[in-house]
């Protein structure tokens, strides 16, 4: 068994509407199975109109910043032209940005808003108007760092995140299967997807949840699974990419299986 291999390992996949399908892929490409359950669904938000207004007034020296793949695929559209300086959270949604052709200006490499702000590019931000594009109800930190810099800083929120549904029968199947020792670790990348995923299977899927191993990207979602009551590994990956999360997977299989052998010896 390779240091990458999943095979004999199937991952419950969390991930919301629409973005679980690359993660699929990389857990399949490695000999594992995925079962796509989605706990969070992205719905587009008309934004305000007082904020599109003044964002299609932000000048060429401004900056909109995007936070995200779901950010760039409903606000892009809002970017006023001839557009201002456009900074990216994260290489996917770089990604996303290049993808409709819009190289981004800022671009870390880190997956953070603090990877974002260690950027010399946004040192000295005296009277810089910023728009932050963002879904609703998202982290203050970054507003919080630019205004210390000067920048005049403004949102505009662009969808929400709301609890995904599921249909029953493939909720008990999901369940039955769990219960049968057949899922052997899910996907939390948030404590949206964490709380949401609780929701969905009740009473009956917290006891699996609880003594089933976790792999997430955050320190934040680590904390809020063990104030819930998560007791199993809790497994955290280097980044909140695709190819990130399957290999904290597989590292944490091929440890697993290296222990047992120990064991037996």
């Amino acid at each position: 068994m390779t240091a990458t291999s999943l095979r004999g390992v199937t991952v419950l996949v969390t991930r919301p509407q629409g973005l679980g399908e690359d993660l699929v892929q990389a857990i399949e490409s490695r000999g594992g199975e995925a079962i796509l359950m989605p706990s969070i669904n992205i719905q587009p938000v008309q934004p305000d109109t007082s904020e599109l207004a003044e964002l299609s007034t932000v000048p060429a020296g401004g900056l909109v910043v995007f936070t995200s793949r779901n950010a760039v695929a409903w606000g892009a559209r809002y970017l006023p032209q001839p557009r201002p300086r456009i900074a990216a959270i994260g290489p996917s949604t770089a990604k996303a940005l290049a993808e409709l052709g819009l190289q981004p200006d800022v671009r870390p490499a880190g997956f953070t808003s603090e990877d974002l702000l260690a950027q010399p590019e946004l040192e000295n931000l005296a009277g810089v108007r910023v728009f932050i594009i963002r879904g609703e109800g998202g982290r203050e930190a970054l507003a919080a760092g630019l205004k210390e810099r000067g920048a005049r800083v403004r949102f505009l929120d662009v969808y929400r995140r709301a609890q995904a549904t599921l249909d029953p029968d493939r909720r008990q199947i999901i369940l039955d299967r769990w219960a049968g020792g057949e899922i052997h670790v899910f996907t939390a990348t948030s404590g949206d997807v964490f709380h949401n995923l609780c929701g969905m299977l009740g009473r009956e899927g917290e006891a699996l949840i609880r003594r089933t191993p976790l792999v997430t990207v955050s320190e934040r979602v680590l904390q809020i699974a063990t104030e819930w009551g998560h007791d199993a590994d809790r497994i955290l990956a280097d980044g909140p990419d695709d190819h990130s999360l399957a290999e904290a997977i597989a590292r944490w299989h091929a440890a697993l299986a290296t222990d047992r052998t120990g064991a037996k010896e």
